[in-house]
């Protein structure tokens, strides 16, 4: 185990409280040698004796033992970032299996294993069995369902378990999990701002309002984007849907802010062109997809902008709101190219020279000669 340091923390504390090895070895009932062994890290105390140590060094046995149930949310990115990085470019197997390892020391830990539940969805393809690795996922969500007690917690292991169920092509556990209709939305928001208002910090007031207005966009842009392909027969409200959004992403600026919410607007509107044999409009909003890909800094980050001036105060303050990327940067630039590239939507693109031109320049923007 990673922070099981008793040998090291053990002798530390002793020679703190300027106690002898005899003198420890007479009140718990050993030899010194046994103790001197412990020093040593040759072995460990009876699993008996720990409360007696504890109790004598005035410390709790996870601290006796120098282990810690609880990852802050900087390891847990930490962690993150760097398993993203090495299933970018080792073998699956071979990451999983440190996993697993971390699963057992920090199966209590449920803030980390809804991030390794999340990294598993984001990467369970390179697998050799990619079905086992999304119930792997589950199982996981589980465990934060049933044993965590966290509500907040609970509910997004829920709505990743619904992502799971999509991506294992079974709707109706979706329905089971999430319900049949659309929710009715309260908008408490502007209650806990005029709470906040009312008790003086009013900072903290535009901090709720700016995160809601935020969310709020990104949730309605993304929504309308999934009604396109619904609505492909119907000409009138799918270019009108078109047409609002790209209001949205120019006014509120969400390209700067969430670029991957245009990526997949403009993939599904050039879809929904090339379901209707409107090459001409699938190709400019393919140029308007490439066009923000090479404009794309890395690593990606969320962050706020001059109007939304306190979303990233609030990104950083929050547990489980990431401001990095969920996957390494090699595979984002992969998948940028290869969902428009590879997308058998467009096969009938392939001999356009714009569209062949477009390709090459996006893979050049993204340094990805000879990647693919």
């Amino acid at each position: 185990m990673e922070n099981f340091q008793f040998a090291q923390l053990f002798t530390e504390r002793r020679k703190e409280l300027q106690v002898t090895q005899e003198q420890i070895a007479h009140y718990v009932g050993v030899s010194r040698a046994a103790v001197s062994k412990w020093e040593k890290g040759l072995s460990y105390p009876d699993i008996t004796l720990l409360p007696k140590l504890a109790t004598y060094f005035n410390v709790s046995i996870d601290l006796l033992l120098g282990y810690e149930p609880q990852m802050t949310k900087e390891r847990i990115m930490s962690i993150y970032s760097t398993l993203a990085k090495r299933f970018g470019n080792e073998p699956f197997e071979q990451v999983d299996e440190q996993i697993d390892e971390m699963i057992a020391e920090y199966y209590s830990c449920f803030p980390f294993l809804l991030k390794i539940a999340q990294l598993y969805m984001n990467y369970y393809l390179k697998a050799a069995n990619p079905d086992e690795i999304l119930e792997k996922c589950f199982t996981l969500c589980e465990r934060i369902k049933t044993q965590s007690h966290h509500r907040q917690l609970s509910y997004e292991a829920t709505v990743l378990e619904a992502f799971i169920s999509i991506m294992q092509g079974k709707p109706k556990q979706v329905l089971e999990l999430l319900g049949e209709e659309a929710a009715v939305q309260y908008g408490t928001e502007h209650l806990i701002a005029t709470a906040h208002t009312m008790l003086g910090n009013q900072e903290k007031a535009k901090e709720v309002l700016q995160v809601s207005i935020y969310q709020q966009t990104v949730a309605l842009i993304s929504n309308a984007t999934e009604t396109l392909l619904l609505e492909v027969d119907h000409t009138a409200h799918f270019d009108e849907t078109i047409k609002r959004i790209q209001l949205l992403l120019e006014t509120f600026q969400i390209t700067n802010l969430n670029p991957n919410v245009a990526l997949v607007f403009y993939i599904k509107a050039a879809s929904g062109y090339m379901m209707r044999n409107q090459t001409e409009q699938a190709l400019q909003m393919i140029e308007q997809y490439t066009q923000i890909c090479s404009a794309l800094k890395f690593p990606l980050e969320l962050s706020g902008d001059g109007y939304f001036y306190k979303l990233g105060q609030w990104i950083d303050q929050q547990e489980r709101v990431d401001k990095q990327a969920p996957r390494d940067n090699l595979s984002i630039k992969k998948d940028l190219v290869a969902s428009v590239a590879n997308n058998p939507i467009f096969s009938a693109l392939q001999d356009n020279t714009q569209f062949k031109m477009m390709m090459t320049n996006l893979q050049h923007h993204l340094q990805l000669e000879g990647e693919l």
